[in-house]
């Protein structure tokens, strides 16, 4: 009997648990950056070593696919726990770090299997060799040193998996970006299918080697040895992986920058709607100032003759179209004016109400036309949102707060608001183009002024209404 075997008992329980908590670290370390939350992260990790732990002291044999499956089950409980959020997201990390945790396992498992072989191999063939005999007979037969060798091949061995495991998930990391996408469900399908593909694999192997050694009670790598087929296999999964989450990355990056063009040709179209606007109102005025001369020069004559009540009636007319080319609403500034005159004149046509206290901020630096792209876009919502509601009433306000300006839009909604987390913005339910971006412009602009947009159902002047809410800081 070999006296260290007790030694050998605690090197084995100590390079497990090391191996398991690591594998912990990597797990934490791949999910972080697709969690809203970041606190108590070190969860997933407790629970995964934990479950690991209790499995691996059980006196009864359980499948390594099965061991680690429960064990990236419960981290993933404990992720959907912490981030109540996204859980598309979450099972593919989940299932993605399986399978890269079994390529990697397989991978170092053969590399560690060969070298121990090629060690033993090369220390039996110095026996008859004349002049290296000697050092086979002086450690063939040490106990200490088989001991020795087991320790620097299991301190190999986990440097080995740390090194290869922290470098795919770094790799991974770097393809799939910050991860705070939501996942829709096409697109989890997509991502899911190599990494699915690598586990059923695993599965396949893992039948069959137990199923051999089940019958023939001897291990199918003593029969056939290691196979560099499986590694090259691994690394093929594990790179299709890689290229499939690299390609929806950049396909993602490109929505978004097509979103981004989207909104600024939006902005440039109300833009120039709004100049127009304005444009027109000014020409009416210049016109109206050009032919005052001419109205006075009539009512003066009417006057001289002493037709009176004539000159009466060309007084109210001259006032009528005088209110025609003046905006309905004064807020402060033409361009908004323009911008507010028109929608009310839209909500008026629909019958809507629209109560206005909407004043434009006289000191700070705001642009007008930044303030006109908020407010176009927040009372077509407002228009649309307030469709099929038995009291279609508009509220638009704003107010100055120190150094914050604060533009409010309320409709009457008796709906559900749908909210896509993590970027706080509704669903909307409209498939037709240039759809959504109405609000991802109001954020838009709102971040250039170190702002942002609240929205939400409350209670709002005794009714239940959808308020959007944008905060811009007056510089």
């Amino acid at each position: 009997m070999d006296p260290l075997e007790p030694y050998y008992v605690i090197v084995s329980h100590s390079y497990r648990m090391a191996l398991t908590m690591f594998d912990a670290y990597c797990y934490v370390l791949w999910v972080k950056p697709a969690m809203t939350v970041q606190k108590r992260l070190w969860w997933i990790g407790a629970v995964y070593v934990t479950v690991m732990s209790i499995l691996g002291w059980m006196p009864w044999y359980i499948p390594n696919i099965l061991a680690y499956g429960l064990g990236a089950l419960a981290a993933f409980f404990v992720m959907c726990l912490l981030d109540r959020t996204d859980f598309g997201q979450k099972i593919f990390l989940a299932v993605t770090f399986f399978c890269m945790h079994w390529q990697v396992g397989n991978i170092v498992g053969d590399v560690s299997d060969w070298s121990y072989r090629i060690w033993t191999s090369g220390l039996l063939s110095l026996k008859g060799h004349t002049y290296l005999a000697f050092f086979y007979e002086a450690t063939a037969e040490s106990y200490t040193f088989w001991f020795a060798t087991y320790v620097v091949n299991c301190i190999c061995t986990l440097l080995l998996n740390a090194l290869l495991l922290y470098g795919a998930i770094w790799l991974m990391r770097r393809a799939y970006g910050s991860g705070q996408e939501r996942l829709n469900r096409k697109e989890l399908l997509l991502l899911l299918i190599p990494s699915v593909m690598g586990v059923f694999a695993y599965g396949v192997k893992e039948f069959y080697r137990n199923a051999y050694e089940a019958e023939t009670a001897k291990s199918i790598y003593d029969l056939k040895g290691q196979s560099l087929l499986m590694i090259l296999y691994c690394l093929a999964c594990y790179l299709t992986i890689l290229v499939v989450v690299y390609v929806f990355r950049k396909w993602k990056q490109e929505q978004q920058a097509d979103g981004q063009r989207r909104i600024f040709t939006a902005q440039m179209k109300d833009l120039q709607r709004h100049v127009e606007s304005v444009e027109r109102l000014y020409s009416d005025l210049r016109r109206f100032r050009h032919d005052v001369n001419n109205h006075l020069m009539t009512l003066e004559e009417m006057y001289s003759r002493g037709e009176y009540e004539a000159a009466g009636r060309y007084a109210e007319d001259m006032r009528e179209k005088m209110q025609e080319i003046s905006p309905d609403i004064r807020s402060g500034n033409p361009v908004t004016d323009a911008v507010l005159s028109v929608r009310k004149r839209e909500m008026e046509e629909q019958g809507i109400s629209f109560v206005c206290d909407f004043h434009y901020p006289q000191k700070g630096e705001l642009n007008a036309f930044d303030l006109s792209i908020i407010l176009n876009n927040a009372l077509a919502n407002a228009v649309e949102a307030s469709a099929g509601e038995q009291r279609r009433e508009i509220v638009l306000t704003s107010r100055r707060v120190k150094n914050m300006y604060i533009i409010e839009t309320a409709n009457v909604f008796s709906g559900s608001l749908r909210v896509e987390e993590p970027n706080g913005l509704p669903l909307t339910t409209k498939t037709e183009e240039g759809h959504g971006y109405g609000l991802s412009a109001i954020r838009h602009v709102a971040k250039t002024y170190y702002g942002d947009v609240e929205i939400g159902v409350e209670e709002y002047r005794g009714a239940r209404c959808c308020v959007l809410r944008v905060m811009l800081q007056i510089r």
